[in-house]
């Protein structure tokens, strides 16, 4: 039974979600939500010396942008404007983070780069991306775990989750991690920067959110295997039905309305809580942000940009929904010879390895997935029993389950009416067909989360011929490759 104070949750109203969250079963598998506050509305980045002076009485501030110009609906620059208001009461330095390709990463290098500009600092503001996001909350806590540095973060696009949660994606030695860190201090989102953002970045924060009718069943799934723990309902039960309603009014965000636009406002930073609230990112970064993440580790290779991470998920979310379809209607629990699925270390190594070590000469993004898959072959072994229970009750299962997942033909039909990108080769930088199906076909072999492919691996169903299903019905929705 779904608390009805969930169904309508605001993002702004930290205190209220905190104690609705103490008062749910099982209350101590969720965490406390950490954030000071979150603003959102009309004029909100005007508030940022009033969101600094609540965290510090210091005066000493960095400002950390990346390179490019962002523009508000007046037309006037973002970090100008950001810059010139904390300059009426801070001493600020501005530092632009940048690399040669003009594309920022999230690594731990950069970080490094913001660190070292935190001496005599007493607080950060962030303005930008997700990246930027993503990389200050990272280089302010692991500079100081104990007390990090002061955080506002002014929010620049709708374009993914991130903002609000407690993590950040990092590409470690090649490969994308989510790895802990913090929240910020204060969340800022002005819709009258987030609605002049480019409408595709805007999407792609819609896209994230596709994740949401397949991440939290991955997660219960790996629950029920023991190959998890501590799942919740109350993460997804907040963003569900206002999720739903974004989906039915998917044309209209395309046509750019306001009120749909601050819809997505709330339900992208719920999204990002939920994540905060389960101390991981599972409520919505299933397995088809995996497939997404083994597109991004190839980009190197590839030579070319990273896409917009939401648009990406939402493709890659299509084929999940359809993963997940078959798995609910035609998959045959008593088909799976039990003793067939329980491969060895010795012989899984030189498949993990074989999938990744193409994508540098190193060896390191290999070895760092083999690292992190061992772990979860391992628990594999050691939960035998959960899965012949799950094969002994897999109506039980499916009962439980139907209802949090959406067809994958209504997700497609949405997203067109979205004008969202349903194809991996029309991203703003395309994907190429051998790519998109090598993290398809590998993409369980990166980490160590438990996800329905690597239930289907283990049980046989998972090989070429699948992908290919999952790539053909894709297609006769105008989705996939």
């Amino acid at each position: 039974m779904i608390d009805s104070r969930l169904v309508r949750a605001d993002a702004t109203k930290l205190d209220e979600l905190n104690q609705i969250m103490t008062e749910q079963e099982n209350a101590d598998r969720l965490c406390e939500i950490t954030m000071k506050d979150i603003s959102i509305g009309h004029g909100t980045a005007k508030k940022v010396c009033e969101a600094v002076a609540s965290l510090t009485e210091g005066k000493k501030l960095l400002m950390v942008t990346g390179p490019t110009d962002i523009l508000d609906a007046e037309g006037k620059k973002v970090k100008d404007t950001v810059l010139s208001l904390l300059k009426e009461k801070y001493e600020v330095e501005w530092f632009v983070l940048s690399e040669p390709d003009s594309i920022v990463h999230a690594t731990p290098e950069n970080a490094a780069k913001i660190q070292a500009h935190f001496e005599g600092v007493d607080c950060v503001v962030g303005v930008g991306s997700g990246t930027i996001c993503d990389l200050c909350k990272y280089a302010t806590y692991y500079f100081n775990h104990e007390n990090p540095l002061p955080l506002v973060i002014v929010q620049t696009a709708l374009s993914v989750n991130a903002f609000s949660d407690d993590s950040s994606v990092m590409l470690i030695n090649g490969v994308k991690r989510t790895v802990h860190s913090r929240y910020p201090s204060i969340l800022i989102i002005d819709l009258d920067i987030v609605s002049a953002a480019p409408a595709e970045m805007n999407v792609s924060g819609y896209g994230d959110l596709i994740a949401t009718w397949t991440a939290p069943v991955d997660w219960y799934l790996g629950n029920v295997l023991g190959m998890g723990k501590n799942f919740h309902t109350a993460p997804s039960d907040m963003i569900r039905t206002q999720c739903e309603e974004l989906l039915e009014n998917s044309a209209k965000l395309a046509e750019g309305d306001t009120k749909v636009l601050g819809d997505l406002a709330n339900v992208l930073t719920l999204s990002g809580l939920s994540m905060g609230l389960a101390n991981e990112s599972s409520p919505a970064s299933g397995s088809e942000h995996v497939m997404s993440h083994l597109i991004d580790m190839a980009s190197g290779v590839r030579k070319t940009g990273i896409c917009y991470h939401g648009t990406q998920v939402a493709v890659s979310g299509i084929n999940s929904e359809i993963i997940w379809d078959w798995f609910l209607n035609e998959f045959d629990p008593k088909s799976v010879d039990l003793e067939k699925c329980y491969p060895t270390l010795a012989e899984m190594e030189p498949k993990v390895k074989a999938a990744f070590d193409w994508l540098d000469d190193t060896h390191n993004a290999a070895n760092e997935c083999w690292a992190d898959y061992q772990k979860k072959l391992t628990r594999w072994h050691e939960n035998k029993d959960k899965f012949a229970a799950l094969l002994e009750n897999f109506d039980e299962f499916k009962q439980t389950v139907a209802p949090w997942v959406k067809k994958p033909e209504y997700v497609a039909d949405c997203m067109h009416k979205a004008n969202a990108p349903c194809r991996y080769s029309v991203l703003n930088y395309p994907v190429d067909a051998k790519t998109a199906t090598w993290a398809m076909t590998n993409c369980h072999l990166m980490r160590n989360r438990f996800s329905v492919i690597d239930l289907l691996h283990f049980a046989g169903v998972w090989n070429d011929e699948f992908v290919q299903m999952i790539i053909d019905r894709a297609d006769a929705m105008d989705a996939g490759l």
